[in-house]
């Protein structure tokens, strides 16, 4: 109820202004922690493992970047978030109206990475164009979209999501174990996430977060049925650390169920 109580407060546009401008989304240097987040997913994705039909993002938020290399790879994204505000931000972007955050920086950066000359609106293009569905969600359901996902994604993404909305550990493993219900036998999980962090702004909300260490973020995977493939770890430097947030580091998982 606490954890409702202040999400209902939760301002869009200040959490992307915390988090997505610089410094933090700096892409002069692989050492800032956009960079090195986007550089994690498309390195995973272009081992080719991570393929299909379906991907769902769960706790999308009001952001799109966790999605860029994904959109190569599957016909339909789905994008999830618990707060109507953050789907109707996302639901803007994908019809291309005005007024929206430019993730324009985040779309050539990634097209840079990847490497194959594509002209970063070609890349826009395509992903709105699969981002095909944005629902609600409610990750501490054991059926977090109210009915299963027919049929079940080939992949799983979540960033920064289950550690920011869980009151403690137990409730954050329960709640992947919940959204690891949404995920086909086989299938592929993606986790970027917070370590070390108790609490983050979003304007008038201060947000409580279950501070993790990797110990528990492996703990929680494998509790939740996953094979954990690769754990990374990012320490956030002291001149990212703007006062939105005590965040430590962050971390990038990819697992299989």
């Amino acid at each position: 109820a606490a954890l409702r109580e202040g999400y209902e407060r939760f301002d869009p546009q200040a959490y992307l202004h915390n988090n997505y401008l610089p410094p933090r989304a700096d892409f002069s240097s692989e050492e800032f922690v956009v960079p090195w987040k986007l550089r994690c997913l498309a390195e995973t994705f272009a081992s080719g493992e991570i393929h299909g039909h379906t991907l769902i993002d769960v706790g999308s938020g009001p952001t799109i970047y966790q999605l860029l290399s994904a959109c190569d790879h599957f016909e339909e994204i789905v994008a999830t978030d618990y707060l109507a505000v953050n789907r109707e931000e996302l639901g803007r972007w994908a019809r291309g109206e005005p007024g929206t955050f430019d993730w324009s920086p985040f779309i050539q950066h990634v097209c840079r990475i990847e490497g194959r000359g594509e002209p970063w609106q070609e890349k826009q293009r395509r992903l709105r164009a699969r981002l095909r569905r944005i629902l609600p969600i409610d990750v501490h359901r054991p059926e977090p979209l109210g009915a299963p996902l027919c049929p079940p994604a080939d992949a799983l993404l979540s960033a920064f999501c289950l550690e920011a909305v869980s009151p403690d550990f137990e409730a954050f493993s329960r709640a992947l174990a919940h959204v690891g219900s949404l995920l086909r036998p086989g299938g592929h999980a993606l986790l970027l996430g917070a370590l070390g962090e108790s609490f983050y702004l979003a304007g008038a909300a201060r947000l409580p977060v279950v501070p993790l260490a990797e110990a528990d973020v492996r703990a929680a995977l494998a509790g939740a049925g996953f094979t954990l493939h690769s754990l990374r770890s990012y320490a956030m430097p002291a001149a990212l650390r703007t006062g939105v947030d005590d965040v430590q580091g962050v971390f990038f998982a990819h697992a299989q169920k």
